[in-house]
């Protein structure tokens, strides 16, 4: 069986190589062989008859007996690979040898290389070790920063829980906050702000929804010690919701398995948390935080504050904005050339029953060089993924730093905390987007590297010169400051 190694992409690889199998089984495909045969014998014939010292009638026959019984004839099984979303081996048999055997070497050869630039990255000692959840075959580029993005917005999904919450921190973790029951140095700085909010003033008192839906009022104490034991199934939910969207090429099952080595692993290697946290305390974390944001602005709402309200619109949307050009920019790391890749593997698979009869056409030397072709654009494609693991791993490392030095306290004392959540999550969304820039120069130096590195300079420097102009729009949006929400216009005519 020959292996085709696949990268999200092993259930439409599926759909190609069976439909290629059919396609050669057909009748009508035959009828069209013999058809592009005849006219390349005609062609061959009249060829030979003007200059038979060219021997061109011989050098096509031989060259359409050779297609024949190397490339068409000989079926062979294929077995497609699931590397990142691990489902069994796709098998499909009756796959003409041509596009089984050059689609098997390329591939292999490809799958190799990303295997062995992988596994070095994750045995290098120190900080330059990469972990296995956070390589490019397991899960694509910069993984651990769109992780980090993600939990980042997680919130509580039952709209009572998270009711309830946002109540308990404005009644009774703001008053002691306020009279000093709760350092609010130690609590803006604490890495795990849950616990701290444990011993609240028990003469204040907090909504409490019942297990009917009813609302009712209670102490601060009994609501928390009630939202302490609401809280582990309101964390499985969102981590049950993390896992599938994260992984969305793996089972059900396996989501669950693997969410959280991943995203103790991303907190753990870019410093933001330490071993000793589990996914589900970072979960937690990130959705209190989120939780206390959401409880300043509501409140304003409550209490009827405008001056409240406009500050807290202007924050969100000066965030919006500044983040708006990194997001779009990081897709393209995380989705578009990704995609890009596996449709032009898709196609050129595809393309194979069209290429052998353009092949009937040639004869000799330009058979060869139309061959030649072939097998170079999938080569092409097959130098991707290496290259994808190198910039990933490059990427991480630089992202490590940054993020820790982002996570840092003042205090050497490095944390996800009130303090430090904003500027965490920001660069984290800017490292997407420098990566996803740098990713567009890897089709370009694949390409040269492909072509004996002649243009190997001119592909680094287009995409640099790309990145430039990306930081320079960016900075000149930012920097202008102008607001503006909410306008509509309709029906204006100007005469």
């Amino acid at each position: 069986m020959w292996e085709i190694y696949a990268y999200q992409n092993a259930d439409s690889l599926f759909g190609v190589f069976n439909a290629a199998a059919a396609i050669h089984a057909s009748g009508d495909y035959a009828a069209a062989v013999a058809a592009v045969a005849f006219c390349g014998f005609v062609a061959a014939l009249i060829a030979y008859a003007f200059a038979p010292e060219k021997l061109q009638g011989w050098k096509w026959l031989g060259t359409v007996v050779l297609v024949f019984s190397v490339l068409i004839v000989p079926k062979v099984t294929v077995g497609i690979v699931d590397k990142t979303g691990g489902s069994a081996v796709k098998v499909v048999d009756n796959v003409p040898f041509g596009v089984a055997v050059l689609g098997s070497l390329t591939s292999t050869i490809g799958n190799t290389l990303t295997g062995l630039f992988e596994t070095a990255f994750q045995i290098i000692p120190g900080i330059g070790a990469l972990p296995a959840e956070l390589s490019y075959q397991q899960n694509g580029l910069m993984f651990g920063n769109r992780l980090i993005r993600e939990t980042g917005n997680v919130v509580f999904q039952d709209p009572a829980f998270r009711t309830d919450l946002i109540n308990f921190i404005h009644n009774c973790t703001t008053y002691d906050l306020i009279d000093g029951t709760l350092d609010p140095a130690t609590f803006s700085a604490s890495d795990d702000v849950w616990p701290l909010m444990a011993s609240p003033n028990p003469a204040r008192f907090s909504t409490l929804t019942a297990a009917g839906g009813s609302v009712g009022v209670d102490t601060c104490p009994n609501v928390y010690q009630s939202l302490n034991g609401r809280l582990p199934a309101q964390i499985t939910r969102i981590q049950g919701r993390l896992a599938f969207q994260l992984n969305p090429t793996l089972p059900s099952a396996a989501t669950a398995a693997v969410i959280a080595g991943q995203i103790q692993q991303a907190y753990l290697k870019n410093s933001i948390a330490t071993a000793a946290a589990t996914a589900a305390d970072l979960i937690r974390q990130n959705a209190v935080l989120n939780a206390i944001e959401d409880t300043s602005k509501i409140v304003g709402q409550k209490v009827n504050d405008p001056a409240a309200m406009v500050l807290a619109v202007g924050r969100a949307q000066a965030v919006a904005q500044q983040n708006a050009t990194w997001l779009n920019y990081g897709k393209v790391a995380e989705q578009a050339l990704p995609v890009f890749r596996n449709v032009v593997e898709a196609v050129t698979y595809a393309m194979f029953p069209l290429f052998v009869l353009l092949l009937l056409l040639t004869s000799g030397r330009e058979t060869m060089l139309a061959f030649k072709g072939y097998a170079a654009v999938l080569i092409w494609i097959q130098l991707w993924p290496p290259l994808y693991a190198i910039l990933n791993y490059m990427a991480s490392i630089y992202a490590a730093y940054d993020l820790a030095a982002a996570a840092d306290l003042g205090t050497g004392t490095k944390a996800l905390a009130l303090q430090t959540a904003s500027t965490i999550y920001s660069r984290a969304i800017s490292g997407e987007a420098v990566v996803g820039y740098l990713a567009i120069s890897i089709p370009f130096i694949a390409w040269a590297a492909l072509k004996r590195m002649e243009n190997f300079g001119t592909a680094l420097v287009g995409g640099l010169s790309g990145l430039q102009a990306m930081i320079s729009g960016g900075t000149s949006a930012s920097t202008v400051g102008n607001v503006s929400m909410g306008n509509v216009g309709m029906d204006q005519m100007h005469l």
